[in-house]
């Protein structure tokens, strides 16, 4: 019983290589859909759309009575990503809104409270979440160990 060990190397070998093919397959059915949402155009955002922070900025705070504050408004900061429910379209040519943080990572001064009204416009808010960026910053929170 002389048994080739090449031969057993190649057979293991064979045997994973549908795995390999099957895995991709599944990775690539998988992502499709992501990458085309993400790369869809975003439509004019509505009263009770859920949008998403473009970048860091810094916004202006409604009072309770639905005006902003005097000539020097209170301003707080919202970091990228963050999810604001649209309460009202302000001026069309402005292209301002009145939304609302539902879901803060970060609470204090200087970033926004959520519940709490703020002015946004068109250029800092999209309808689609930043899709690339969150994966980044997962993997690198997964992989710096904290």
């Amino acid at each position: 019983m002389n048994v080739d060990p090449s031969s057993e190397e190649e057979s293991s070998t064979n045997s994973r290589t549908p795995l390999m093919s099957i895995g991709l397959a599944v990775f690539a059915v998988l992502m499709v859909p992501v990458i085309l949402f993400s790369m869809g155009p975003d439509g004019p955002a509505k009263v009770g759309d859920v949008v998403f922070v473009t970048d860091r900025h810094r916004v202006r705070v409604m009072t309770s009575g639905g005006d902003e504050v005097g000539p020097n408004p209170e301003t707080c900061v919202l970091e990228p990503r963050v999810q604001l429910v649209v309460q009202k379209m302000g001026i069309p040519s402005g292209g301002s809104m009145i939304a609302e943080p539902v879901a803060m990572e970060k609470a204090g001064r200087p970033f926004c409270v959520p519940g709490r009204p703020i002015v946004v416009y068109a250029h800092q808010v999209t309808l689609h979440p930043d899709l690339w960026g969150g994966l980044r910053d997962t993997f690198s929170h997964f992989f710096s160990g904290r």
